[in-house]
């Protein structure tokens, strides 16, 4: 018959909160603020697996996270034989984890936190801990290790616990799109449920960094996984309120301390990001203020398509400008994004910008997108009388769809609005002039909000979104706006 937990121990372990405060175990009851010591209480005797903390820069997540982990070795050192309670080979060490950005990053913040909180402990002084570079050893093969970013890492531990610091900034450098944390998530989460099941903790902790970033999808999995706890809180939440003189301001249905003006005045989406724990729509949004985008919304144009996704029977058209139709093509994974521009002289120093139609093919489930829909659909407006100046495909898999066009009279060209900034660029400059109208069509307005500009070169989507319909307008609009100028952009800024 398999001993219960009360009956493995040779010591009761205390609880949290006496764990924090008493001067026999942490000694940190001047030091640790209430709202820390309440939310470590909340995971703790919630049974919850996996918590995510999602809070403000200088809020004490890492500090947090120490106490976590002390907490956790607090309680497995109580333990008279771990490896025998927890069900492992006699001699296999039980490992506690901190993955952070880098080696360093993980070996100088929380590990050193938890360093810091054992040496400072009577309880711990006594088992004598051995401190390496990188690990901190226990007796009963108890050890604390600290990681880097690498999902890799994790392989041939038996882990109880860890931490995944700083957890919405693990991305590699390939563009930004490799979403390490993922991978090391899961990576850390098949190594405890594999070894422990539901007696291991894995903690994730960050400031945001998007709408859809890794903490931010788990604190959405949180509303439905009754396993997963989730806290969201601005600095200002967490610290106490004698940290500040009592005056705030309003940001965004936030109430914020005077204390932080200067930064919400300097800039206002990084300060709701980085200290009230709000995620901006994309990490460093292309379209700083998203408020150009309905301002551009013109509720007397036409909407192209019917409720079918057909082209609709009165969309016809309305005056000779000449047509730029841009084709973002996608296969299986990516959808097909269309978009047709024209422009018209509204005087002064460039023309006014009308996104006729915008359109988002998504492939069927296990199926492709169909080229050749898409050439019909060209043809169609061609024979409605929209005078068509132009087609310019993306490169990927357009030769055909080129030359078909081609023989249908068509003027068609190669454009990549992915090779440099002019056309992203060409589509911000007539946006913040208030020179563009367009219907309301959400896939494009969802897209451009989670634009971001990647290392000042390149236009790229957030983890988890798109920019098929938004690179098909930018390129309608860039070849518009060219087409108008003759070829050149007339001192337009781009």
């Amino acid at each position: 018959m398999a001993e219960t937990e009360a009956e493995a121990f040779e010591e009761q372990p205390a609880g949290i909160r006496e764990f924090i405060a008493s001067p026999d175990y942490l000694g940190l009851a001047d030091e640790a603020y209430p709202v820390i010591v309440k939310v470590l209480e909340e995971i703790f005797e919630g049974g919850y697996n996996e918590a995510a903390l999602c809070w403000g820069i200088g809020a004490g997540k890492s500090y947090t996270a120490s106490l976590a982990v002390a907490y956790q070795l607090h309680r497995v050192l109580c333990v008279e034989n771990p490896q025998q309670h927890y069900g492992i080979g006699a001699g296999s060490t039980i490992s506690f984890l901190n993955m952070s950005t880098n080696g360093e990053q993980a070996r100088r913040v929380v590990f050193g936190e938890i360093v810091s909180r054992i040496r400072r402990s009577p309880w711990f002084e006594r088992y004598e801990p051995t401190l390496l570079q990188r690990e901190l050893r226990f007796p009963k093969d108890v050890v604390v290790l600290c990681g880097n970013s690498a999902e890799t890492y994790p392989l041939g531990y038996n882990v109880l616990g860890a931490v995944i610091d700083e957890a919405s900034w693990l991305l590699e450098s390939d563009g930004g799109r490799r979403d390490s944390a993922e991978e090391i998530y899961n990576a850390l989460q098949r190594r405890i449920r594999s070894r422990f099941l539901d007696a291991g903790l894995l903690l994730m902790i960050s400031s945001p960094r998007h709408r859809g970033d890794f903490l931010e999808r788990k604190m959405e999995e949180a509303s439905w996984n009754e396993r997963v706890y989730a806290s969201r809180k601005a600095t200002w939440e967490v610290k106490p309120a004698t940290c500040y003189c009592g005056e705030r301001f309003e940001c965004e249905g936030l109430e914020v301390p005077v204390e932080y003006r200067a930064e919400f005045t300097r800039n206002r989406l990084r300060a709701m990001r980085d200290l009230g724990a709000r995620p901006a729509e994309a990490f460093a949004p292309f379209f700083p203020d998203a408020k150009v985008l309905e301002q551009a919304v013109d509720e007397t144009l036409v909407r192209p398509m019917d409720e079918r996704g057909a082209l609709d029977a009165d969309f016809r058209p309305k005056g000779t400008w000449g047509r730029y139709i841009h084709v973002d093509l996608g296969l299986k994974r990516d959808a097909c994004g269309i978009a047709m521009a024209h422009c018209e002289d509204a005087g002064g120093d460039g023309p006014r910008v009308v996104v006729e139609l915008m359109h988002r093919i998504v492939p069927p489930e296990g199926g492709e997108v169909q080229f050749a829909e898409v050439r019909e659909l060209i043809l169609t407006l061609a024979r409605r009388g929209f005078a068509i100046a132009q087609v310019s495909y993306d490169g990927y898999q357009s030769a055909d769809s080129r030359q078909i066009l081609r023989r249908h009279g068509l003027n068609v060209k190669l454009v990549s609005v992915d090779r440099d900034l002019e056309a992203y660029e060409t589509l911000k400059e007539v946006l913040m002039q208030g020179r563009l109208r367009w219907h309301r069509y959400e896939p494009v307005m969802l897209e451009c909000k989670g634009l971001e500009l990647v290392e000042g070169t390149k236009v790229d989507h957030r983890q988890g979104g798109s920019k098929d319909v938004a690179d098909a307008v930018a390129g309608a609009v860039s070849e518009a706006v060219l087409g108008w100028s003759g070829g050149g952009m007339r001192g337009m800024i781009v």
